[in-house]
């Protein structure tokens, strides 16, 4: 009886590891993967991509999240990426842990170009980034604000640190404007209520007009980026993503001159 009982834990090992090959080895070997993978490019358009950033958004903040189909094991993609990357979009965001944009848009190693930096705010380093990855293939740049938001508050309270001071300064157009706005706008500015760090709706609101004022920025500056927005290569659009639901809320309409 012993030595059934061992023949049949060794059977189910080797039954075990077989599958975990045939799982992980063979999807990564796979020509048809590596296939699609390059040829995705050919077939995605602009308008195409930005559906599949929100239903990948929609995904995580269901708790549905497949992490763009590699639940489990990303051995595959690490394997078909390994011969060349084909991200399909590029997004600038703040630093901050709880906005990674692959995790909330549901992707994987391989799907996006990701530039960070605090309170996602543009500089001639930020720009080069971002034009190396629409010449490399993206066909969507999102600007990501997003709710409670650090270096929103800090320049709201006017944080003096090191070289952050220097870019809590890049954000402060974006304090003022929205002052202005909710001056012009008394309704809104009731709701959102008091103007200061502590009240959490107006530094989103702050984090929005950051968002916005980035994007607008990019086409400023990058001469490349805003001729491929002229010329629909790419949607340019900014959103802002609320650190409480999960979700990502994008503006109505994408950025253009």
């Amino acid at each position: 009886m012993k030595i059934f009982n061992l023949i049949l834990i060794l059977w189910l090992s080797a039954c075990t590891q077989a599958k975990t090959r045939a799982e992980t080895s063979s999807p990564r070997n796979s020509s048809s993967l590596t296939s699609n993978y390059q040829d995705r490019q050919s077939t995605a358009t602009p308008e195409k991509v930005l559906v599949w950033l929100t239903d990948g958004n929609d995904k995580f903040s269901k708790g549905t999240a497949t992490h763009g189909g590699y639940l489990t094991d990303a051995r595959a993609r690490i394997g078909v990426t390994a011969h060349g990357q084909r991200p399909l979009a590029v997004v600038l965001s703040c630093i901050d842990s709880r906005t990674s944009p692959e995790i909330i848009f549901d992707t994987t190693i391989g799907d996006l170009f990701t530039v960070r930096i605090g309170a996602n705010v543009v500089n001639d380093d930020i720009l080069g980034s971002l034009e190396i990855a629409v010449e490399s293939g993206a066909k969507v740049l999102v600007v990501l604000g997003h709710t409670d938001c650090g270096g929103v508050k800090g320049a709201c309270s006017n944080l003096q640190l090191g070289h952050m001071t220097q870019l809590l300064e890049r954000v402060k157009p974006a304090i003022s404007d929205t002052n202005k706005y909710l001056d012009m706008n008394p309704v809104i500015s009731e709701k959102v209520g008091d103007r200061v760090v502590g009240n959490r709706r107006y530094i989103a609101e702050v984090s929005h007009m950051n968002a916005q004022q980035s994007a607008r920025q990019i086409l400023e500056r990058s001469p490349l980026l805003n001729e491929k927005v002229k010329n629909k290569e790419i949607i340019l659009i900014s959103g802002i993503y609320d650190v409480d639901t999960g979700k990502v809320n994008f503006d109505t309409a994408s950025v253009s001159r």
